[in-house]
């Protein structure tokens, strides 16, 4: 079949996930040519679970296949999720997959980590305090406990660098991801040697650190072969997915912030200024390089957003939808505007910031035999909108501040949800024409790296496209701040319950 040709660079994003990838196709008017998503599950050895990064590399090579066979691909460019990386040796071979950033393991390392340096000197210099999730703590794991898998080892690669090196053969990495080492200086960018000297590891395992929107060079012959390519395509570096999605929701200067509602919600506000507060951290706000701007951004995180709405749908409900094509259409539909007196705590995987406790635990209260399943259901997506404001509320004693918010991933389809959410916390929401603002992102990066547009400003305004806005009922807010602030006593009320027992 003949490619769909024109006369414009089209930018094909891809976007890797923790068990999916995807990617879009973009012309340079901002228009999706292609969509494909693929699912994969977590690799099993010896009992713990890790990332299937052969399964991540196989599906993205089908992705750009599946693409090419219809459009010719001027340009990619790679987001992925953070910390977890894969170990090779000196033939390319992996010696040790990628652990899960929730596994605990590294969490001995990392205590031993603030030993050698102390926490002030860490965080004055990544913007984070070591924890189990980050490189560096899970390669001193593998050092401590894999011994002859470290010392064959010779690379490691966080999942966005790795493909990068499996399709240009380059090792480059972004500032942002680079970040999430735990070893790289974010005022300096490049990774700081007193850490690296202390832990006894060398710094040139990890990828050489690199600005978001390098052109790090064209996709390898051998592969272009694999995919029956006869064209060259250049990789654009890309970044922490976070980062894109912010990008690519129009969030450039300080105060904007995009809210990636998924199996996790994650607001991703932009600010000016690195911190000197060592509480910051402490509390669970990390300190991330923006891009090349000399601005950062920080990652305000609740553990369960959608995963506690497909829980109550799958478990509660039973799937029950009525008439209905769709199961929240149904249940949204029965939800009417009354506050009712039922609370939910979304700490169905523990609290992120700013208790920083996995052991926390969920609760509904002030059920009846009245009760219905729509109040219940509203009281899950009351509880997840005042979680989030509470977190940006104790960010404001850090300098954070949250204008605006865009709205983006699944939960950012539902009208009902994202009303909710403006009136609760009390800021204007808007959605996009396309609900990936990530992939949307790396379209913005390829095209300013490919020379279509000067700066991030003027791409953002031919490629994010707005959907649709909601302002904060201020009646709306007012009422709920009663039971706002009876939501913000639940957490210690229940923790003190189980720590009764």
């Amino acid at each position: 079949m003949p490619l769909k040709t024109n006369t414009m660079n089209n930018y094909l994003s891809i976007d890797i996930g923790t068990t999916c990838c995807k990617c879009q196709l973009f012309d340079e008017n901002g228009d999706i040519l292609k969509y494909i998503s693929k699912e994969y599950s977590f690799k099993e050895i010896q009992g713990d679970n890790y990332i299937d990064i052969v399964k991540i590399k196989d599906n993205v090579l089908s992705m750009i296949y599946e693409v090419s066979k219809e459009y010719k691909i001027s340009s990619i460019c790679i987001s992925s999720l953070g910390e977890s990386f894969v170990l090779l040796d000196e033939n390319d071979d992996i010696v040790f997959y990628p652990m899960l950033y929730t596994d605990p393991r590294g969490d001995k390392e990392a205590k031993e980590f603030i030993s050698l340096l102390g926490e002030e000197y860490i965080f004055n210099v990544t913007g984070l305090i070591p924890q189990a999730m980050f490189s560096l703590c899970k390669l001193m794991y593998i050092k401590n406990n894999y011994p002859d898998s470290y010392k064959k080892g010779n690379k490691a690669f966080q999942v966005c660098d790795y493909i990068g090196y499996v399709l240009t053969g380059e090792r480059v990495i972004d500032y942002s991801l680079a970040s999430r080492t735990c070893g790289f200086d974010i005022k300096k960018l490049q990774y700081d040697e007193k850490i690296f000297d202390s832990l006894n590891i060398d710094s040139d395992i990890f990828s050489k650190p690199m600005p978001t929107g390098t052109i790090v060079g064209n996709i390898k012959d051998d592969i272009k072969k694999l995919l029956n390519i006869d064209y060259d395509i250049k990789l654009v570096l890309g970044s922490q997915d976070q980062v894109l999605n912010a990008v690519g929701s129009f969030c450039l200067k300080p105060g904007d912030a995009t809210d990636g509602i998924g199996t996790v919600e994650c607001i991703t506000p932009v600010f000016d200024f690195k911190s000197d507060d060592i509480q910051m951290a402490k509390e669970g706000y990390p300190i991330v390089p923006f891009l090349n701007t000399g601005m950062y951004c920080t990652y305000i995180c609740n553990y369960a957003s959608n995963s506690i709405t497909n829980w109550f749908k799958n478990e509660l409900a039973h799937k029950y939808k009525d008439n209905k094509d769709d199961f929240f259409d149904y249940i949204e539909d029965k939800m009417n505007d009354s506050i009712d007196d039922i609370y939910c705590l979304p700490y169905f995987a523990g609290s992120c910031i700013p208790y920083q406790d996995l052991n926390a635990k969920g609760a509904f209260i002030g059920l009846t035999t009245f009760t219905s399943d729509a109040q219940l259901y509203k009281a899950v997506i009351e509880s997840l909108a005042m979680e989030m404001r509470f977190e940006v509320e104790n960010g404001n004693k850090f300098g954070i501040k949250v204008s605006k918010l865009i709205a983006t991933g699944g939960g950012s389809l539902s009208k009902k949800r994202l009303q909710l959410k403006a009136d609760i916390e009390n800021v204007k929401v808007e959605t996009l024409v396309s609900q990936e603002g990530g992939l949307c992102g790396g379209a913005i990066i390829q095209a300013v790296a490919l020379g279509q547009f000067n700066n991030y400003e003027d791409a953002c305004k031919c490629f994010v496209k707005i959907k649709d806005t909601y302002i904060p009922s201020y009646d709306k807010h007012i009422k709920y701040e009663d039971k706002y602030n009876k939501y913000l006593k639940m957490y210690k009320n229940i923790k003190n319950i189980f720590e009764g027992e």
